[in-house]
């Protein structure tokens, strides 16, 4: 027997319904309309009664767009598409673990799963320092071309993907990029956490 495609959208439904009834999503289910006589026959179905589901030919929904919602969900997966492409191309050119975990949130077991599955990464660790030739041209940089609005409340780039750049741009390891730059971000923070000390 062929699953008509009614068939899918009532078992989808009522199997969310039955999940609502079983945490007491009382919100959810009156949104669905699904009144206390509709809970009880619900409640009181079996496997093989939703089984029997395959064979409806029509359902029991009453359908709507709602386009808000669609383009908050598509905005939202078009965003988590977008982390996920900046997530390799950074764990690609070898983004420390404090970084990732900055930007994106990423856990220390999946860090290392995912540089695993890669090859020609260095080993974690405490990158090089970099030269002062290296060290001048990036401070360069960091102070002087890049705007205030480019950075967050903690001074650090709003895009990670610039960091990326500047590490291509000057030929430095993006780990050394990220080790000076955070370093002078907290000497900026001590510095005026001292300045607001000496003013009270």
């Amino acid at each position: 027997m062929v699953r008509t495609k009614e068939a899918e959208l009532t078992s989808a439904v009522f199997l969310y319904v039955l999940r609502c009834i079983a945490e007491s999503d009382h919100i959810a289910l009156q949104q669905l309309k699904v009144g206390e006589r509709e809970i009880e026959k619900l409640r009181a179905l079996g496997i093989l009664d939703l089984y029997r589901i395959d064979s409806f030919r029509s359902h029991c929904l009453k359908i709507s767009f709602n386009r808000e919602v669609f383009w908050t969900l598509i905005n939202y997966m078009e965003e988590q598409r977008e982390n996920e492409i900046q997530l390799e191309q950074l764990i690609n050119h070898d983004a420390p673990y404090n970084m990732l975990e900055c930007f994106f949130g990423i856990s220390n077991r999946e860090y290392t799963q995912r540089r695993r599955a890669k090859t020609g990464l260095t080993n974690v660790g405490r990158p090089h320092e970099p030269s002062d030739s290296e060290t001048d041209a990036l401070l360069e940089i960091w102070f002087k071309r890049i705007k205030k609005n480019d950075k967050d409340a903690e001074g650090r780039l709003v895009d990670p993907i610039q960091y990326l750049a500047l590490a291509q741009e000057l030929e430095i390891p993006l780990r050394s990029i990220w080790l000076l730059t955070e370093r002078w971000n907290d000497m900026d923070r001590r510095a005026s956490q001292k300045k607001h000390n000496k003013m009270e």
